[in-house]
């Protein structure tokens, strides 16, 4: 369940939102407690930490029961499947799919490994309300007598791994989109999901369904406060620091606005990034605090955390241009070159030898290892000379920057 905390320590009341917005019509029925929110303010808060994900959004979020009639338009006329994505976590809207699928007399399958399992945990907890009799398996979807099926599925953000995104590419064990299917993208894109959103909207309509999305039909409404939402609850807690959290920056910086007008001082509102703490005291004061180490933890096969930026960079780069690898060998007791080198390229470029460019590279590679009487006395320097010559040449000829891995093998 989603909840606010209020953390009481011995400087002063803390009060977390976590992601809210005031929803007088709740799907579940399960109001706001203004009262509450009230007498912490009454009490006094210390600091209020506040969701600011549609701090730019001015006005009220819509009540999450809009969503269910907009389910009803869409599928009233229709006589085909109807799949709609959304998040797994949200139960209340899982609940109006449901309902309205009842009421459309439409039987129910949940596809995606979080949404079943979510499915399951909510019916235990009483929070999902149905008719088990309308649920279908998904293992029987493609035997189930009635084409008016409703789907609930996952990958509404364009994950790539989730439900939608294997239906559009037509990788999904259970449903293939057939033309007559109707998609609803129940969710707005996060931002950095446009992407991968788009082009799975792209393959559904290339697989002949017709798709509603959040430009075309809003059937989808937000689980975050707008202004005016946000403005309520500074004006409930009454809080001397403010702390705008779970949003982009820009989204902060907005929120931090908002408190100002609402009565919270200027210097004590915080507009901070992940790894910056503020310490509060006793005497009411806050200040930042010296950076500590956060963000992410890279779990790689079976290292977790061992990753670090300089890994990563090099992937990066390997995945962006490809690598190019030089051998080289020389005799262990002369330090004289023995035969030619050899070039190996991943990702570069998929011709031989015979290739201008590889060509020319051998003869740049050459000219690096060529010293008076072909005897070398430090590798570690020759290796050198090879990348930074190769590096160069390869840049100027192509512009891209292939990792270059000299090789000197000592025989």
């Amino acid at each position: 369940d989603a909840m606010g905390i209020a953390l009481r320590t011995p400087v002063g009341t803390i009060v977390h939102t976590g992601d809210f917005k005031f929803d007088h019509t709740p799907v579940d029925g399960r109001l706001s407690d203004f009262a509450i929110l009230a007498r912490l303010g009454q009490e006094g808060v210390l600091c209020l930490l506040s969701d600011s994900t549609r701090a730019e959004n001015p006005g009220y979020t819509p009540s999450e029961r809009t969503v269910g009639d907009a389910f009803r338009e869409i599928m009233e006329p229709l006589e085909g499947r109807v799949i709609v994505a959304t998040f797994a976590s949200n139960i209340a809207r899982v609940q109006q799919v449901l309902d309205a699928a009842a009421d459309m007399h439409r039987s129910v399958s949940v596809i995606g490994r979080s949404m079943e399992q979510n499915f399951r945990i909510a019916t235990d907890l009483g929070y999902l309300k149905y008719d088990p009799a309308h649920i279908v398996p998904k293992d029987k979807i493609r035997d189930h007598p009635d084409p008016r099926i409703v789907i609930a599925t996952t990958g509404a953000q364009g994950e790539p791994m989730a439900g939608l995104a294997r239906m559009a590419n037509r990788d999904h064990r259970f449903v293939e989109i057939q033309p007559g299917d109707t998609v609803i993208v129940s969710a707005s894109p996060i931002p950095g999901n446009e992407e991968s959103v788009s082009r799975t909207i792209d393959n559904l309509f290339k697989a002949g369904a017709n798709v509603y999305y959040h430009t075309i039909k809003r059937a989808h409404v937000s689980g975050h406060a707008s202004q005016e939402e946000l403005k309520l609850m500074l004006g409930l807690t009454k809080p001397k620091h403010f702390i705008p959290m779970h949003g982009e920056f820009r989204m902060q910086v907005q929120h931090g606005r908002l408190a100002i007008e609402t009565g919270v001082a200027p210097d004590n509102v915080f507009i901070i990034e992940n790894g910056t703490p503020i310490e509060l005291f006793a005497d009411g004061s806050a200040r930042r605090a010296s950076p500590v180490t956060a963000g992410y933890v890279y779990v790689d096969g079976l290292s977790v955390g061992d990753v670090g930026d300089v890994v990563l960079r090099d992937r990066r780069a390997l995945a962006n241009d490809g690598m190019f690898m030089i051998v080289v060998t020389v005799d262990k007791q002369t330090g004289s070159v023995i035969g030619r080198p050899e070039i190996i390229t991943r990702g570069f470029v998929h011709l031989n030898e015979q290739d201008p460019i590889m060509k020319e590279a051998l003869e740049r590679v050459i000219a690096a290892i060529h010293t008076p009487g072909d005897h070398i006395s430090e590798i570690a320097l020759l290796k050198t000379q090879i990348k930074d010559g190769v590096s160069r040449f390869l840049y100027e000829q192509t512009k891209r920057r292939p990792m270059v891995f000299p090789v000197v093998v000592e025989v």
